[in-house]
């Protein structure tokens, strides 16, 4: 689905010699369709060259059609800053993209949204982490945006398809060359819920340096920005110093010292980025926005609630999401070997634990409530 508004933006957009967010002020204040006009006629190139600083070239009728074709293949939509269902927090930025190619519901991008990124090669407690806070965010209706990268961007999005809100992925390619090549059953479920988005234009491979420009979607389009392990030098801190520069909030989850990955959150913790360690810490922090934490909190609490024997709250309490041998949650809890196994099985079959192989045992999720039974 291609509105006239979106058609005239691609029109502009085909005109070589002027990049994107050049055009954007000129549209707004003369209109995309005054703009196109222009753009047809030597002497309204001339005319557009003295407000843009260089002269744009002829606009491309093939490309208009071509893209047009690939969108309907696709069965994607666009969307352009001219129209009232561009994401309204990203008009706010310097250089929001004049035009978005989503496949979706458009609507969700009305609701308010968190995005969390982090490393591609995150371990498991960070894609627990993330996974688990992503379907507490969804669950309180907020829209989770991210990358639809490996590692903790895929956790993000998979823990908010879990929840009642949506997720959102925002791509550093083509709608239509979807990367990486195995997220693609998990960009199904996105479009299914939620909404895949991106602002090149199809046929666009997945280049390098498209992801920094990218990331400047996912930060603008957000209230603010979480990020769950990173390496000092990253596309998440990439993402966090630009979602300083855009005014929003931004938040760390801490992690081991001696982990490597924990170094860019601890850095931005540093820097004066809130600290996450429960999903109260990321609804305390943003601007009101509609949604009801209190009541989520409670639903959730009920949801996540786990009842402990007193031996079996011994050997959780003792529990990570780190794995853990069996010889050293037995000793630690003083329960002999013959007696951990069957107790370890029970709290697997429940959901509590999970086993990682070699006599490893980790706990499922950090939010366990321990109560006694």
């Amino acid at each position: 689905m291609c509105g006239r508004l979106s058609e005239l933006w691609l029109e502009i957009l085909s005109a070589r010699g002027v990049s994107a967010h050049r055009w954007v002020p000129v549209a707004a204040r003369i209109g995309p369709a005054l703009v196109a006009e222009k753009l047809r006629t030597p002497a309204g190139r001339n005319a557009l060259s003295r407000e843009l600083g260089r002269k744009p070239g002829r606009p491309v009728p093939k490309y208009v059609e071509e893209q047009l074709l690939l969108a309907e293949r696709a069965g994607c939509s666009l969307v352009s800053i001219s129209e009232s269902a561009y994401p309204p927090l990203l008009r706010e930025i310097p250089d929001p993209p004049p035009l978005l190619y989503y496949r979706g519901g458009a609507e969700v991008l009305r609701r308010p949204a968190i995005c969390i990124v982090g490393s591609r090669s995150a371990d498991r407690r960070g894609l627990v982490t993330a996974r688990a806070l992503a379907a507490a965010l969804s669950r309180c209706g907020l829209l989770v945006v991210s990358g639809l990268a490996r590692g903790i961007d895929s956790a993000a999005h998979e823990g908010a398809l879990e929840g009642e809100g949506s997720t959102c992925a925002i791509l550093g390619s083509g709608l239509d060359i979807l990367y990486p090549p195995e997220n693609r059953c998990l960009a199904q479920k996105i479009a299914h819920k939620g909404l895949i988005l991106s602002e090149l234009p199809l046929g666009s491979p997945p280049l390098r340096h498209h992801f920094p420009r990218r990331n400047r979607i996912l930060s603008g389009i957000s209230l603010g920005v979480v990020v769950v392990q990173a390496n000092r030098k990253s596309g998440a801190m990439v993402t966090a110093r630009l979602a300083r520069e855009q005014n929003r909030e931004l938040f760390a989850v801490p992690g081991p010292v001696e982990n490597p990955l924990s170094r860019g959150p601890h850095a931005l913790l540093r820097q004066g980025a809130y600290l996450v360690e429960s999903l109260q810490d990321v609804i305390d922090s943003l601007p009101p926005c509609g949604i009801i934490p209190d009541e989520a909190d409670r639903r959730a609490a009920v949801e996540n609630s786990v009842c402990l024997t007193a031996l079996e709250r011994t050997v959780v309490n003792d529990m990570e999401l780190d794995p853990k041998h069996i010889d050293e949650i037995a000793q630690n809890c003083n329960i002999s070997p013959a007696s951990i196994m069957p107790l370890l099985l029970n709290l697997e079959m429940r959901g509590v634990i999970v086993a990682c192989g070699g006599n490893m045992y980790a706990l499922t999720r950090e939010d366990v409530i321990r109560r006694e039974r």
